[in-house]
């Protein structure tokens, strides 16, 4: 058997969904096929059974989450399939009631976790940007948050925390490491550090406020679908425990350079104050957390992308960090 690391992308797929046909033997599902999906920073599989259900496994990345992180997305999703009538992804437990798959397989380096979940239909919502899909998002978001403060979080949950740029669990930080020096100019380090020690202090000072609570984490245009004029919640593995106003910045962040972002960002605080109180924020708030997104995304293409692709994309970034950075001179 050729070494996992030798393969091609397709023969390393291949292998992988061996791996979830081993782990959905343990799910009260009957399969009849599974296929290929998608690799973002998750590998996932569309899973058909014979009862014409669909579901989508999903094989977690060791970098972007841990265990812990897992089982407390698990326990806010049956909490919100349980207490709402919100329209969010939702896990399927195994034959034992359990919602997470430890499993291993000879060709496959490791152990690996995976989860399996119900088919979300329609499309991303990044198909449908307008004002009335975006009032929408607010309204959905503002829901969210009033169940996450409705929860009395046990022991066991233990969510990462947005308390400095590189908050993900076992973060490689590698924009400063002599291995990379090729990708970055001497302006561009110099702008990236800048923004950290700019942001550093606003990040560690927000969790002086009491009564964090759970967010979504990446709360997007990719991580919404629209069907038949309703939207569905997906991807909640980089929840996280903090403040409102974090997975507002998220959101807005990726409307950022559109035309219409005015537009588009005041139907969304519309929707939100419909249903929740609107946070007390400003725009130099805002700006310092998209600024942090930036400087971690930066870090991340550095060592996840190709140096075609990576350089580039932190080239944007940092002009824009640039322009951020001066505004606040």
């Amino acid at each position: 058997m050729k070494p996992y690391e030798s393969l091609t992308f397709r023969g390393k797929n291949l292998r992988l969904r061996k791996l979830c046909i081993k782990a959905l033997e343990d799910y009260p599902i009957d399969v009849a096929r599974v296929r290929y999906l998608t690799t973002e920073s998750t590998t996932m599989f569309r899973v058909d059974a014979t009862d014409v259900n669909k579901y989508v496994i999903r094989l977690y990345s060791k970098f972007d989450s841990s265990l812990a992180e897992n089982k407390t997305e698990m326990y806010w999703l049956t909490a919100l399939a349980r207490d709402t009538d919100l329209r969010v992804v939702e896990p399927v437990a195994r034959k034992d009631g359990e919602y997470i798959t430890l499993i291993s397989m000879e060709g496959v380096p490791g152990e690996q976790r995976c989860a399996l979940y119900k088919w979300v239909p329609g499309v991303q919502l990044a198909n449908h940007i307008s004002t009335r899909s975006y009032r929408q998002l607010g309204e959905l978001m503002a829901k969210l948050h009033n169940h996450s403060q409705s929860l009395n979080l046990p022991d066991r949950i233990s969510p990462k925390r947005w308390g400095k740029i590189f908050y993900f669990p076992d973060e490689l930080v590698v924009y400063d490491k002599a291995e990379y020096a090729s990708l970055f100019t001497a302006e561009q380090l110099s702008t990236l550090e800048a923004a950290i020690d700019r942001v550093t202090p606003f990040l560690a000072g927000m969790y002086r406020k009491k009564n964090p609570m759970l967010l979504h984490g990446d709360m997007h245009y990719w991580n919404v679908h629209i069907f038949r004029g309703e939207l569905y919640l997906i991807d909640f593995e980089d929840m996280l425990l903090g403040y409102p106003i974090q997975d507002i910045s998220i959101c807005l962040y990726y409307l950022r350079n559109e035309k219409k972002y005015a537009e588009l960002a005041d139907a969304f605080l519309d929707g939100y104050a419909r249903e929740r109180n609107l946070p007390s924020f400003n725009k130099r708030d805002l700006h310092l957390l998209w600024m942090a997104r930036m400087v971690n995304f930066v870090n991340y293409v550095a060592h996840m992308d190709t140096p075609e692709d990576a350089k580039p994309y932190i080239a944007a970034r940092c002009e824009e960090l640039d322009g951020f950075l001066a505004k606040m001179a």
